[in-house]
């Protein structure tokens, strides 16, 4: 008999973040695991306001030195830990002030849809660890809004107006749970929630949904398949190797060869 719990997971993040990037294929598992008895909500943080005056000692990023090449070097590294693509030699090319507009960007996305605004949030993740494009440009941002189907102009007004107030209550509810890295996930099951700090495993959240839940709550397990890939693909709109490798509890040789599959069959256009 299923259990009736309800989990609620808050990750706090930043577009930019490398190890949120990383987190993706964690959370895609929860979503499967658990299905409609998980929600996810998602509050932005603005890791970085002014590069020129940011300082993350930890990776020898920014404290004086504007140079990007830290970031860069960091996401790589943490590429090599977390499995998720990213390419860094646009980036070093594109000037790097701040997250904070693609913060608020998100937030414009989410009020005129939360659906579509999830997507966006991929796109905008996408566009920063494999794409280097700049979304400190509010004409780039809302091409990628217009990319998910969100109305351009709509986007825009909100960009400009209501979302640095929605992104302002975000950094509130932030400074309030005491959250000063990323990703951070607030885990919550039947009302009895705790904070979790850092990059996580899907076992590690796995195990703090049951020590809230006072019992191993069920889960789902996908049957692994090129059609249960490709509907898997369908569903969010793109997928990583090293996604598909962790959903499906498999290896990233045998994710790649699923995927090369279903591109080279013409199911799918492009893989990340």
């Amino acid at each position: 008999m299923a259990q009736s719990h309800a989990i609620e997971i808050v990750t706090y993040t930043d577009p930019y973040c490398t190890w949120c990037w990383g987190s993706e294929p964690m959370l895609r598992h929860l979503q499967e695991a658990y299905g409609d008895r998980l929600t996810i909500r998602v509050v932005m943080g603005g890791l970085v306001e002014d590069y020129s005056s940011f300082r993350d000692p930890m990776n020898d990023i920014g404290g004086g030195n504007n140079s990007i090449q830290p970031i860069a070097d960091h996401w790589v590294e943490a590429s090599r830990r977390h499995g998720m693509p990213v390419n860094t030699a646009e980036f070093l090319k594109t000037p790097f002030k701040s997250t904070w507009p693609s913060n608020i960007a998100f937030e414009a996305a989410k009020l005129q849809d939360e659906k579509l605004a999830s997507r966006y949030l991929r796109r905008l993740r996408e566009a920063a660890a494999t794409e280097s494009q700049n979304l400190g440009e509010p004409e780039v941002l809302a091409d990628l809004a217009s990319e998910v189907g969100l109305d351009r102009n709509r986007f825009l007004s909100d960009f400009k107006g209501q979302a640095e107030d929605e992104f302002a209550r975000d950094r509130l509810e932030c400074a309030q749970r005491d959250v000063q890295g990323f990703p951070t996930f607030l885990v919550s099951v039947d009302g009895k929630e705790r904070l979790a700090r850092g990059f996580r495993t899907f076992n590690q959240t796995v195990s703090l949904i049951d020590l809230l839940a006072g019992e191993a709550v069920e889960r789902l397990k996908p049957e692994f398949s090129d059609l249960d890939v490709f509907d898997f693909v369908e569903k969010y709109g793109s997928a990583a190797i090293r996604e598909v490798s962790e959903v499906f509890e498999v290896s990233d040789a045998q994710a790649m060869d699923a995927l090369d599959r279903l591109v080279a069959g013409g199911s799918l256009d492009q893989v990340g």
